[in-house]
């Protein structure tokens, strides 16, 4: 699926927060904010893996994730799969030098294919899916 426009600038957009949600194979969920989560195109969404300790774990064992995206009154959930994890290539060598910069190591790249899209925003729209 391609994400609306809005969806992918809001992925984009440094200044907002974005959540990763996973779930255990217990069944139980995980949420840790994510700021390096980006969509380099309508139909990817990439989060650098850092520290990610048990969410790594969950993506190994449940290959569907929540990212929401949020920023003042507008916030959108993507509901996507996991499409790979990669630790060389073009994309992976970008998010490791952003990282860099700010003093992070990035152990890996985090791909996922986005299934699903909703409107979270605080307004009429709330909860409506839109992608």
């Amino acid at each position: 699926m391609k994400m609306p426009e809005q969806v992918v600038n809001l992925l984009n957009d440094k200044e907002a927060t974005k959540v990763l949600t996973t779930v255990s194979a217990e069944g139980i969920p995980h949420s840790v904010v994510v700021g390096s989560t980006m969509a380099p195109e309508a139909d990817l969404i990439c989060a650098a893996e850092v520290l990610m300790q048990s969410t790594s774990k969950n993506l190994q064992v449940n290959k569907t994730v929540s990212v929401l995206a949020v920023k003042g009154m507008e916030s959108y959930q993507v509901v996507a799969k996991v499409k790979e994890r990669q630790t060389e290539g073009p994309l992976f060598e970008a998010a490791k030098a952003e990282l860099e910069k700010l003093g992070l190591p990035c152990r890996g790249l985090w791909l996922f294919e986005p299934l699903e899209a909703f409107d979270q925003g605080a307004g009429a729209n709330a909860g409506k899916k839109i992608a």
